[in-house]
């Protein structure tokens, strides 16, 4: 039998050759790049080698075992004639067993049979723990021709934990590499060394310590190296010269790969690392940019064409790149789905034309690398511009790995020479990807590209979009013209609010020019990215809906509606903190949890807490305290209404009803808002709020634009600081060490994780599951004898366990719901196990209530029938079976 990598073309007849030549051809380190099985079939992927192996010997033995000679299996009692391994025979006769049917030893010369199963088990585990296939009964067990390419496999049918048990030092002589055997150690040991910088931010003194005590074993190990040859020639009676043993030392010293840390080696000091990142690595190096050399102020910038080239060569990349968009991944009614469905992307005559078009997503933003509280604040505060290949999905392009550095700054040089001056490098490679394009060698063709958005939170868009900085301005939205007095008065869906356009813009700009005025219409500026041919200001800066609404309008409204529960004595200020303290949260539920409501929340007029943590309080607040309010209360209302909301607007596909009812939702919510609540004057992000459904229209779902995951590489850039404790040239160093975490990345076979993780499979035969779950397959797959059985998977990203709830269905518009058996794994494509539940909402607590079916029947699902992708945990409320969704799940 032969086994195939599958990242190259390597084929080998031996299991533990295919294993190692994974370690050393592709994963270097697998905690970060799973190890993929090896057989076609199986899912599963592995973090260590030991987990493989174990995976291996567990999961596929009676694959191997069936590998050496084949048989097959039949049952006596009915028509079961399968090849198939003890175990799975074994599974079918519980069957028989569980009803209550007398079932016969299947062994020689054994005479035993029962009807109960726990009796059987334990006669086979005294009598015949020993026994294999081999020693069943003539009539049930009949041998095949052995199907082997040759003898290597032989002897796992009587050691079927051999390849668990066996050391994988296979010879490395025995890999067809290309490279040499010493070549491929040292660029092993080398990322070794580059993922202790980079992933695990080990310092360079620590790595160079750790390199020298690995040279100092390696120094006393070639000592004795002649002894133990000769030793070992000796035992044997073979008489070998001084100068034999001496080139077979030299042999042996040059094979190891610690060889390389000597003085003499190529890893042995940091700048000899560095010169061989550089020479055997993808390093693509951070220039600096001098903006005065009065000052010696600099900026870093890395070069996007440079990076693209690398990417769009890359097999892994271009793939994704150029599947078509995954209509399944949506609902047939959906109409927005992505930019691609947006007006200003049908509009923008490059990324609509039918040719390939690279559509570039950048992101701007200041982060402090020092406690912002205290005495360095803002000495250190930067400016970061990442950028994202927004033509992948978002499932690939959310990864913090796809996101790529382009420029780093202070900012206080950004206000100073202002972006013109800092964006100035990246701009002129964009216009060269404008107008030339960039040449992709797999696919023979040039392939043009331009910036499609640039997200940001509010301050940092109007920034580099050239408008107020002050939101407290008389016209400070950039998406209309409504002023700041206006916005409590009269709604953006009255049509009152003349929105900006291009042509507007424009002649804002003239009229800037022609006077001294210090802005018009809220305009101080012209945008430095207006300078490419295919963007403009108006269609370029989508709004943020984790700064607008998880971080900016509930905190603001869940502290006025709290404050209004505890005055009219619903609860206390200690009761609502105890709930939400005691709160039994699950899973992903339980990591994203809500912290206590500060004291001061009343005077501060907000809850504070991080968008996470406010979207979990919002989705549970009705599960937590909507027993202790009146059903009439409209301060109630507001919540219940606001939840709507943020359900609708974390959707990522939306049709033209759906966007009618957004803005329903969102009108009712203001007009509630203002009643309930008079004295209290909207923010202007109440105001971008009303916009939300329009600009849905004209740049796509806005959950594609959002900038919760480009926050996070922030933390990747603060790890480096507090790690290198080092302010010197600080761009420069978070710039190399970002471009060499790159390398690291590129270095590996993929840059994405595998949209499907399975740890744990079980193999069994359709024909042994229980009736039920039996039907339930076969009425989804009919010709399939053989199933994968798994308990945890990850699907894109989203975890799915057993017991947990996904939602399917509907009846009467309303979504229904099934509790999850178990993840079924058919030629690597996922399917549900389902077992159906009554549902019915209930509207005071925005959540469902779920009840058992009297007579249950299992169901067979598939990935693309679910309502929503996000599995919803079961919580208990007063006996009863509850789950709150997370987006919107209404038809």
């Amino acid at each position: 039998m032969k086994w195939s990598c599958k990242f190259c073309y390597f084929t080998t007849t031996n299991q533990l050759i295919v294993i190692r030549h994974y370690k050393l051809k592709h994963c270097s380190h697998a905690s970060n790049y799973p190890l993929p099985c090896i057989y076609e079939d199986c899912a599963c992927s592995f973090r260590t080698e030991f987990a493989l192996r174990k995976h291996l010997a567990r999961d596929h033995k009676q694959s191997v075992r069936l590998s050496a000679a084949a048989f097959t299996l039949k049952c006596d009692l009915c028509a079961f004639s399968e090849t198939c391994g003890i175990t799975q025979y074994f599974t079918h006769l519980k069957t028989h067993l569980k009803n209550r049917e007398s079932v016969k030893c299947p062994f020689q010369n054994c005479t035993f049979q029962s009807r109960v199963y726990s009796t059987f088990q334990a006669h086979k585990s005294k009598k015949h723990q020993q026994c294999g296939v081999n020693f069943f009964r003539t009539d049930i067990y009949q041998a095949c021709t052995p199907d082997l390419p040759d003898s290597e496999n032989t002897d796992f049918e009587d050691n079927p934990t051999h390849l668990y048990d066996l050391d994988l030092s296979a010879s490395l002589l025995s890999l067809p590499c290309e490279e040499n055997v010493q070549d491929l150690l040292h660029r092993k040991l080398a990322s070794f060394f580059l993922r202790l910088q980079t992933v695990l931010h080990v310092s360079k003194a620590a790595t160079q310590e750790i390199v020298n005590e690995l040279a100092s074993i390696f120094a006393v190990a070639e000592e004795f190296t002649p002894n133990i040859i000769e030793d070992v020639l000796n035992k044997h009676n073979c008489a070998i010269s001084d100068t034999v043993i001496s080139a077979i030392k030299e042999i042996i010293v040059k094979a190891n790969p610690f060889s390389s840390l000597t003085k003499s080696g190529p890893l042995s000091t940091e700048y000899k690392r560095t010169i061989f990142y550089k020479e055997h690595f993808q390093v693509i190096q951070p220039v600096e940019y001098v903006l005065d050399a009065s000052t010696s102020r600099k900026c870093v910038y890395i070069p996007v064409l440079q990076t693209l080239s690398v990417l769009l060569n890359r097999n892994d990349v271009l793939d994704k790149l150029l599947q078509t968009e995954d209509r399944e991944y949506f609902p047939e009614w959906a109409q927005f789905k992505s930019y691609r469905d947006g007006l200003y992307c049908k509009e923008n005559q490059l990324l609509s034309s039918e040719d390939l078009s690279i559509a570039l997503g950048l992101y701007i933003d200041d982060f402090e690398v020092c406690n912002p509280l205290g005495t360095s604040r803002k000495k250190h505060k930067i400016c970061a511009v990442y950028w994202v290949l927004s033509n992948l999905p978002i499932r690939y392009r959310s990864s913090v790995q796809s996101i790529y550095l382009a420029c780093l700054s202070y900012s206080s040089d950004v206000k100073k020479y202002g972006y013109s001056a800092i964006l100035e490098p990246m701009l002129k490679d964009i216009e060269v990807l404008e107008n030339q394009g960039i040449y992709v060698q797999k696919l023979g063709e040039n392939i043009k590209g331009t910036v499609l958005y640039v997200s940001a939170d509010n301050l940092g868009a109007h920034s580099l979009g050239g408008f107020q900085e002050n939101f407290n301005v008389d016209k400070f939205c950039r998406f209309c013209l409504a002023s700041r007095s206006e916005i409590n008065i009269h709604k953006v869906s009255d049509g009152l609010f003349p929105l900006r356009t291009t042509e507007v813009h424009e002649n804002i700009l003239l009229e800037l020019k022609g006077t001294d005025l210090f802005s018009v219409d809220g305009v101080k500026r012209d945008c430095a990215l207006n300078r490419l041919s295919h963007f403009h200001t108006i269609q370029g800066f989508p709004p943020d809906f984790m700064h607008d609404v998880l971080e900016g309008v509930v905190p603001k409204e869940l502290s006025l509606c709290l404050k209004s529960f505890i005055s009219k004595h619903y609860f206390s200020f200690d009761d609502l903190n105890s709930i939400i303290q005691s709160f039994p949260f699950k899973s992903s539920d339980k990591i994203n949890r809500p912290q206590q409501i500060p004291k001061s929340f009343a005077i501060k007029r907000t809850i504070g807490g991080n968008c996470h943590e406010n979207w979990t309080l919002l989705r549970f607040l009705p599960l937590m305290i909507g027993d202790k309010v009146p059903e009439n209360d409209k301060t109630w209302q507001i919540v219940l209404e606001l939840k709507d909301i943020v359900e609708l607007l974390s959707c990522g596909h939306f049709s033209e009803e759906t966007l009618h009812y957004l803005e329903f939702k969102i009108s009712s919510h203001r007009c509630l808002l203002k009643e309930v609540f008079p004295d209290f004057s909207l923010l202007p992000k109440h105001h971008f709020l009303e916009h939300y459904p329009e600009l849905v229209r004209r740049f796509g779902p806005l959950v594609d634009f959002w900038t919760i995951r480009f926050e996070a590489k922030h933390s990747c850039f603060k790890r480096v600081i507090h790690d290198v404790r080092n302010f010197k040239n600080i761009l420069l160093t978070l710039a190399t060490k970002h471009q060499l975490t790159l390398a690291y990345c590129l270095d590996q076979p993929s840059l994405f994780k595998p949209d499907l993780e399975v740890e744990h499979v079980a193999f069994v035969s359709v024909d042994t599951l229980e009736h039920s779950m039996k039907r339930a397959i076969e009425d989804k797959f009919s010709n399939i004898t053989t199933v994968s059985l798994a308990s945890h998977a990850s699907l894109h990203g989203t975890k799915y366990a057993e017991g947990m709830f996904l939602s399917v269905g509907q009846t009467s518009g309303m979504a229904d719901f099934a509790k999850l058996v178990k993840i079924l794994i058919v030629s690597n494509r996922v399917s549900f196990i389902i077992e159906p539940y009554i549902s019915w909402p209930i509207e005071h607590l925005r959540c469902y209530e779920l009840e058992k079916r009297l007579a249950p029947v299992l169901k067979v699902v598939e990935s693309h029938e679910l309502n929503g992708h996000h599995p919803l945990n079961p919580y208990m409320r007063e006996g009863k079976l509850m789950v709150v969704p997370k987006t919107n799940l209404l038809y």
